[in-house]
């Protein structure tokens, strides 16, 4: 009788080491980050985005870069690049999809170069016709 005690028992623990859910190990998912290389946009501008400035902006809402003119490091001639009119670059494919860098690149036109801070999501304009 004693040895169907202990069998029982040690049939209880194994089966109730069974019946304990196992640990689920936890993952942390982390966002995408921001990159305009690889964001896809459709190369489209409202009516009311006359400026390469409006236009750059419309492109990058939502992107998680910021367009900035007025900081130490950016060039001198960011503010007057951006109030020039968009590139006629910019409508030759209308409704293009294309990466939101080249979108850019389009709306400057030649003679003008991009500059994309990747660290802290900062876009500028410079003179000299530069490619990404």
């Amino acid at each position: 009788m004693r040895a169907g005690i202990l069998a029982g028992a040690a049939a209880a623990l194994l089966l109730g080491a069974c019946a304990q859910p196992k640990p689920v190990p936890v993952v942390a998912v982390t966002p995408p980050k921001p990159d305009l290389r690889t964001q896809t946009v459709r190369m489209t501008l409202p009516a009311d985005a006359f400026t390469v400035g409006e236009a750059a902006d419309y492109i990058l809402d939502g992107s998680g870069y910021s367009l900035v003119l007025y900081c130490r490091q950016c060039p001198k001639s960011a503010p007057a690049i951006a109030a020039e009119p968009v590139s006629p670059l910019a409508f030759a494919k209308p409704n293009e999809l294309t990466s939101a860098a080249r979108a850019l690149l389009l709306i400057l036109g030649d003679g003008r170069r991009l500059i994309i801070d990747d660290t802290i999501h900062l876009v500028t304009f410079d003179l000299s016709g530069g490619r990404l």
